[in-house]
Parts: structure tokens; sequence; C-alpha cells
């Protein structure tokens, strides 16, 4: 029995953790987009510059072309469900 509780939480904090990730970046998309950035692709950067010493925040990386340019830029952001989206400066 407490075994398949075990595996039932395991599960459950999985599940959780998928959400969130969809979650932040529908969060970041929209975000970006208000920039009048184009091409969002987001991904997760769990070892991003700043990521020591952060709880509850989770890093990302986002590749987008600026607003009239077909230069393909990179940026760093770090978002939590309570702090909205933070932007890093530069790569």
């Amino acid at each position: 029995m407490e075994v398949v509780a075990f595996v039932a939480v395991f599960a459950l904090i999985i599940v959780v953790r998928v959400w969130l990730h969809f979650l932040d970046v529908a969060r970041i998309k929209d975000a970006a987009r208000r920039k009048g950035w184009g091409d969002v692709d987001v991904s997760w950067a769990p070892f991003a510059p700043g990521f020591l010493f952060e709880k509850g925040e989770r890093h990302y990386l986002v590749a987008y072309f600026g607003e009239g340019s077909n230069i393909r830029r990179h940026r760093y952001c770090k978002t939590s469900m309570l702090t909205g989206v933070y932007w890093r400066e530069g790569l």
C-alpha cells in the first residue's frame, strides 16, 4: 500500500511540473508578443546564468526575431506563477 501511495505522489509531482512548464511557455510567449517579437521559441534552461540561489523561479532561453528584423536573437528570462516574466539583458 505504501508503494502505491509513493508512486501516486511521484506521478502527481511530475504532472504538476509538466503543467507548470506549459503555463510558463504560454506566459513567456505572451510577454514576447507584447514586446513585438516574432517567431518565438522557448526552451527550458535549468542552468541559465543566475540560477543559483533562486527558489521557485524557472529559467528559460527565448529565441526570437526582433521587431522589423530578420536576425535571430536569444535572451534568457525567469518566471514563476506569482512574479511574471523577468528578462535578462544580454546572453
